[in-house]
């Protein structure tokens, strides 16, 4: 279920268990929280949606948080993600922490200690989001500049094509013409490219000169 708030900060929670969902919510309330029930949801959610932390049971009904962890990270390096999960054992931790998540907490967690690092987590400093927003305007103006450059190139070899399809068409009128005044086809083979070809790519320059 996606639950989008403009007004408030936005959480994915992937949980298998209805109470857990239901008391999470009431903890972070001030949150607009998405639920996921299982693994497939929860990838497909994080795919679509644009949250502000994600917080995995590492135990689901058909995959671990472990594992979607990393393939969360795979779209989506920086927002955080936070282990909220039953599976208590170091090397769950341990992978946890590996596969990119910032914290890794062990249920059952006092209410105001979910809080805290929820709010922690979700905090972005205004210098960081600074960055962020330069760095995507040097991202957008780099894409149109080499769009830019394309259409350029596009332009140029449109107008090259239409330079040879005029050659083409000069080229077989005056073939036409050097034959039936008797000149043979090896005769303006060799010609035609010394002196026609060279004086119908200097008019049609001229003239595109002209025309822009």
């Amino acid at each position: 279920m996606v639950n989008f708030n403009r007004d408030k900060k936005s959480i994915l929670l992937v949980e298998d268990n209805e109470d857990a969902r239901g008391l999470t919510a009431f903890i972070l309330n001030d949150y607009a929280l998405s639920y996921a029930r299982n693994f497939g949801e929860g990838l497909l959610l994080a795919r679509r949606g644009y949250f502000d932390l994600y917080i995995l049971d590492n135990w689901l009904p058909d995959g671990n948080g472990v594992e979607l962890c990393r393939l969360i990270r795979e779209f989506d390096p920086h927002t955080p993600i936070l282990f909220y999960s039953a599976v208590a054992c170091d090397r769950d931790i341990l992978e946890g922490i590996r596969a990119g998540a910032q914290e890794y907490f062990v249920k059952p967690v006092r209410f105001d200690e979910l809080k805290q690092e929820v709010a922690r987590l979700i905090s972005v400093p205004f210098e960081t989001t600074f960055e962020a927003r330069r760095a995507e305007v040097a991202a957008i103006r780099e894409e149109l500049a080499i769009q830019q450059m394309e259409n350029r190139e596009l332009r140029e070899e449109a107008k090259e094509n239409r330079l040879r399809s005029k050659e083409k068409a000069l080229r077989l009128k005056a073939q036409i013409a050097f034959i039936a005044a008797g000149g043979t086809r090896g005769d303006f083979a060799r010609e035609w490219p010394s002196v026609l070809l060279k004086e119908v790519r200097s008019v049609h320059t001229s003239d595109a000169a002209g025309g822009n």
